[in-house]
């Protein structure tokens, strides 16, 4: 499989290194990474403001995105129409098509494995870890207490769960959605990466 027009996707539960390892990944390859990023690009395409994609995004609630809903529809300045969360998903769907046409990528969440699942050049990645190892990575990160870290993870699991299930109809997490499951929990990130890059070199084409 040709890395240089390779195209990555991750999954992953919070505080097990996901995005770090989908960075390592991008940079050894020497090809593009698309989080957050993709929001922005989605923004600047569609015309919409980011904040809106945001409001819409995995890291949000089922309900705060429903919520939003009120507030977006009436703040597109000139638009006729009501700007949904399944209009903002398409939208984002179209930047992370584009991206991906531009070359080889990583792209952490959203949907992307779901998305691109057309491209035969895909290999879908899900990163887990222990939870105690996760609470540990991300109290770093948060700057919060090991309980109020643990609250923090689950919160944001359930909204991106809900992300995940609601536009793919898959189940987020499910070992048969994805090509390569790996427990970084004992292991380095950049071992995680080195065996993500193993098995791509060892992957015939699909």
């Amino acid at each position: 499989m040709e890395k240089s027009n390779i195209i990555i996707t991750i999954g992953r539960q919070v505080g097990s290194g996901g995005r770090l390892i989908g960075k390592m990944i991008a940079d050894r390859l020497g090809i593009a990474f698309y989080d957050h990023e993709i929001l922005s690009r989605a923004a600047r395409e569609s015309g919409i403001r980011d904040e809106f994609f945001v409001n819409s995004d995995e890291r949000n609630s089922l309900l705060s995105r429903l919520t939003s809903y009120f507030t977006m529809s009436h703040s597109i300045v000139g638009s006729g129409s009501c700007l949904t969360s399944e209009n903002l998903f398409k939208f984002q769907s179209d930047a992370i098509r584009k991206a991906a046409e531009e070359g080889g990528a990583v792209f952490v969440g959203r949907c992307s494995d779901y998305i691109l699942r057309e491209y035969a050049n895909r290999i879908d990645v899900f990163i887990t870890a222990d939870m105690d190892d996760r609470v540990k990575r991300a109290s770093e990160y948060f700057n919060l207490s090991a309980e109020e870290t643990r609250k923090r993870i689950e919160e944001l699991e359930s909204a991106r769960a809900d992300y995940y299930n609601f536009f793919t109809n898959k189940t987020w997490g499910a070992a048969s959605s994805y090509d390569l499951c790996i427990n970084s929990t004992g292991i380095s990130l950049e071992k995680c990466a080195d065996m993500i890059i193993d098995y791509i070199d060892n992957r015939s084409d699909k």
